[in-house]
This record gives structure tokens, sequence and C-alpha cells, in this order.
């Protein structure tokens, strides 16, 4: 009795280690485990498609990798000068970006020592020096170190396509065996949740995606067409931005409004007249076209529950909260439907 005691505590205590050393090794993981994951969402129609018009599974998923590689290596070629071209016109006019701040805020300081004589208002240019300027020299400096960090992460990356490709290949496999450790009276009831779980993400994932790449490449070209500076730049801003709910729109025409305001006086108006067409151009297009078409199913959620949650995972989490607020609730919504109805009809509420 007492060896058979000692054998099952023995049994918790290995298995306690081993769920414990999972976890552990899955938080190591967990950016490539995302991003694995959300590429898996991605592609998960598209092999799906494949296989229903005959196609072998592994054949559409290798063509796929071997597709999206070769997207990639043709973006980073056309794209590639542009960015490097854009930059180095940034470097070369930044003296008179910096002497047209100085001069805007010496302007702004006499106007407020004019407006109020008997208030001492501070150097306006030492105030926002002392204030962005330190920030800006540690974080060049902190610059190689960040560098040598995303280069030492670089190999931990190779392993997403792998990840992904064993989630398209056998991720039914993987749900089966999760199912399997369920009691056979809860069985129905979890095989229903893990489902809808996974079609919330999956549509939330593919539409978010789709409606920033869409606002991203629109912004891109609008401001480049009408002559803006740093049109690319700012589109990645404004697709990166665009993950963010309700807050989005905000973090893209940020920048354009800067680079405008800190060019030649003379084309301030004309450049802002410039980025409102474009912004409420790419605004219309999206929440007409692309955003019904891309998510309209995804996510059910009244807007207050999502500006909350959004500013909520804001304080939590900073920009990766805001992102992820949106699917977290969702997820808990679509868990609590399905285990209330389930709960109502066994009766035990």
């Amino acid at each position: 009795m007492r060896v058979s005691l000692i054998l099952k505590i023995a049994f918790f205590v290995l298995a306690a280690g081993v769920c414990a050393a999972i976890v552990y090794c899955l938080y190591l993981l967990r950016i490539p485990l995302i991003m694995s994951i959300t590429l898996a969402f991605l592609l998960k129609p598209l092999v799906n498609f494949g296989e229903m018009h005959g196609l072998n599974r592994t054949v559409v998923i290798v063509g796929l990798f071997l597709g999206i590689g070769l997207a990639a290596a043709l973006a980073v070629m056309v794209v590639g000068p542009l960015l490097v071209g854009e930059t180095g016109i940034f470097m070369h006019n930044l003296p008179r970006y910096a002497a047209l701040m100085r001069q805007t805020l010496d302007t702004a300081h006499q106007t407020l020592v004019k407006l109020f004589p008997s208030v001492n208002v501070p150097d306006l240019y030492v105030f926002f020096k002392g204030k962005f300027v330190n920030e800006l020299i540690g974080f060049v400096k902190a610059l190689p170190g960040v560098i040598s960090s995303f280069a030492g992460f670089l190999p931990t990356l190779l392993i997403v396509p792998f990840i992904a490709y064993f989630l398209l290949a056998d991720g039914h496999l993987i749900q089966k065996a999760l199912l399997a450790l369920v009691p056979n009276r809860y069985f129905e009831m979890f095989a229903l949740l893990i489902n809808k779980v996974i079609v919330a993400l999956q549509l939330f994932i593919r539409g978010q995606m789709l409606d920033s790449l869409s606002v991203g490449t629109l912004m891109a070209l609008g401001l480049t067409i009408v002559g803006i500076p740093y049109g690319i730049v700012i589109g990645i801003i404004a697709a990166i931005g665009n993950l963010i709910p309700y807050f989005g729109p905000l973090i893209g025409l940020t920048p354009a409004v800067l680079v405008v305001l800190l060019g030649p006086p003379a084309s301030v108006a004309p450049s802002l007249l410039a980025i409102a067409i474009v912004f409420a151009g790419v605004q219309i297009i999206e929440s007409t076209l692309v955003y019904p078409l891309a998510m309209g199913r995804s996510v059910n959620l009244h807007p207050l529950v999502v500006i909350i949650g959004v500013t909520a995972g804001g304080q939590i989490g900073g920009i990766i909260g805001m992102i992820v607020a949106i699917p977290l609730i969702s997820i808990f919504k679509v868990s609590l439907e399905t285990l209330h109805f389930y709960l109502k009809s066994y009766s035990i509420i």
C-alpha cells in the first residue's frame, strides 16, 4: 500500500515537472509560436482549397512557402532600395529639420511671452531638447545592442516555417489528441468550444492582416502620388498602426502631418490638404469596402467593449497589449457563450 502511494506521488511529481518544462519551453518560444500560428491561420484556407481540388496537402504547403519566400524576396528587392533612399533623404534633411524645429519652438516661445508677460515661460527648445534628445541619444547608443540581439534571434525565427508546416499538416491530429483527454460527458462541449475558438482566431487574424495590408498600401501609394516625403515609411507605420482598432488611423496620420509641418512653410497648407484628401479616401475605401469584406464575421463586439479592451490592453502590455486585446476578448466571449449553453443544457445552472 505504501509502495503504491509512493508510486502515485512520484507519478504526479514527474507529470508536474514535465508540464512545467513544457510551459517553460513554450514561454521561451512564445514569439516564434505566435508567428507560426498566425502564418498557419493565414494559409489554412489556401491549403484546404488545394486539397479539395485533388492536390496533395504537403505539396500545397511547400508550394505556398516557396511562393511566400519568392514574394518576400521580390518585395525586399523592390521596396528595399526605396526605403534606403528615403532614409538617406531623411538623414540629409535632418539638420534642416532640427533648425526648423528650433525656429518653430522659438517663435512659439516668443508668442507665449507676449501673451502672458507675467508668466515665466520656459524655453520650449531647451525643454524639448532635454526631454527628447537625451532619450534619442540613449536609443542610438543602445541600437548596436538591439541589432545584435535581433541578429542572435534570427536563428530562432528560422523554426517558424517548420512549426507552421506541422500545424498545417497535422493540426487536426493535435486537436484530436487534446480532445482524447476530455471525459466523454464533456466531449461534445469541448469539441465545439475548440472549434469556435479556432474559427474566431482564424477569421480575426486573416481579416486584420488583409485590412492592415490594404490600408498601408493605399496610404503609401496615395502619399507618394501627391508628393509627401517618406510615403512608403508612413504607409508601413499606418499598416502596423491599423492593427490597433479605433486608434490605428491616428497612428498613421501623425507622422505624415509632422513631416509636412517640418517642411517649407509655403508648402504646409497644400500638403496638409493633400494628406487630408488621401487620408479621407483611404478611410472611405477601408470602411466601406475592405473592412466589411475582411472583418465582417470575425469580431462581433460592441464598440464600447473594443475601446475599453484596447485601452486596458495598452495599460497592461503597451502596443502588444492593444493588438492582442481584441482576440483575447473574442476568445473569452466565445468560451463563455459555449460553456453557458452546455451548462444550461445539463441543468447545472
